[in-house]
């Protein structure tokens, strides 16, 4: 009887195990993505950071070609800060582009060039995120410099539109290649490269209208090891990888699905004509792909188009395009 009670216990803990392990979920695409990474230790990790206070216009902000930061709405913005190591490829001198635009129509009036009020302030700042207290200022430009009181001050009252390209220095223990071997996309037939961009964002778009997560992990997975390695030093815990993943989960999650047509667009060229892609200029400042998804805000999922902006190259030696940003 003692034998045969064993036995019994033995055969229900077995029952157990395997219902366990039949009732374990495979870890999604997405999960895979970040996982067996051990993280970085270097002697410092720095994170660089852009930041701009306005009045009186809209702006983008660029680093090293990639967009980093728009503001087309009619209130003012201050004290945003966005993390931009994503777009610094090693250390060396990065390149920051402002472009500035007019309010355009307001409640109050139309405004199709920049008053005498317009103003901007741009600062990169710095902090390595294994030391406190370690912000640093690099490099502020400001629109107007109205403290030098100069013939060379910057003057854009009455112009409808102002770019300004200035450089800083980034010290960064990574080096990631991202698209400094990638081919000059400007040199190729443009007519041909655009048919191969509006195809590859075409794709895009099925592949999140069929919900195939696999896939889309697949044409990201350089990108996010790159994100992931220039962003987060490889730690999982991370709050903007945490972000990140519930980002690309509620793309798959969603309920309702729109599959929206790419909006009327220019191509963008960035990283020295190495990487592109596609800028609505029907939406300000938006990517011309997008898709409905919902989202859960205050309780309540609510329905809306989301911009979504890939930046494609082509690596050395090959002539398919890819996702690198």
């Amino acid at each position: 009887m003692h034998k045969a009670f064993l036995y019994s216990v033995y055969l229900f803990c077995m029952l157990l195990v395997f219902t366990a392990c039949g009732q374990t979920k495979e870890m999604r695409p997405i999960d895979k993505l970040y996982s067996n990474i051990q993280p970085l230790q270097y002697k410092s990790m720095n994170r660089y950071f852009i930041e701009a206070n306005q009045s009186g216009c809209f702006y983008e902000l660029y680093v090293n070609g990639k967009l980093v930061f728009k503001h087309f709405k009619q209130t003012g913005l201050m004290g945003h800060t966005t993390c931009i190591n994503d777009a610094i490829l090693k250390s060396g001198e990065q390149e920051v582009t402002v472009k500035l635009y007019p309010l355009g129509q307001t409640e109050v009036e139309r405004f199709d060039t920049f008053t005498k009020n317009a103003r901007i302030e741009v600062k990169i700042e710095k902090y390595d995120i294994q030391v406190e207290d370690s912000d640093e200022k690099v490099v502020t430009f400001k629109i107007p410099e109205a403290s030098t009181r100069s013939k060379n001050d910057i003057k854009i009252e009455g112009l409808p539109y102002y770019e300004h390209t200035f450089t800083f220095y980034a010290e960064v223990p990574y080096e990631v290649t991202g698209w400094s071997e990638s081919q000059d996309l400007t040199k190729m037939n443009q007519k041909q490269l655009e048919k191969e961009v509006v195809a590859f964002y075409n794709e895009l778009s099925n592949i999140v209208d069929q919900r195939d997560e696999e896939k889309w992990i697949k044409l990201i997975k350089n990108r996010e090891i790159e994100y992931f390695k220039s962003v987060a030093y490889n730690n999982i815990k991370a709050s903007s990888i945490k972000g990140r993943i519930e980002e690309l989960k509620e793309i798959f999650d969603s309920k309702f699905k729109k599959k929206e047509p790419l909006d009327p667009y220019e191509m963008i060229f960035g990283g020295d004509g190495r990487i592109v892609s596609l800028k609505s200029t029907r939406s300000k400042g938006n990517s011309a792909f997008s898709f409905g998804i919902e989202s859960k805000e205050d309780g309540e999922f609510i329905k809306y188009r989301y911009y979504y902006y890939v930046y494609l190259h082509k690596p050395k030696g090959s002539n398919k395009l890819e996702i690198i940003r």
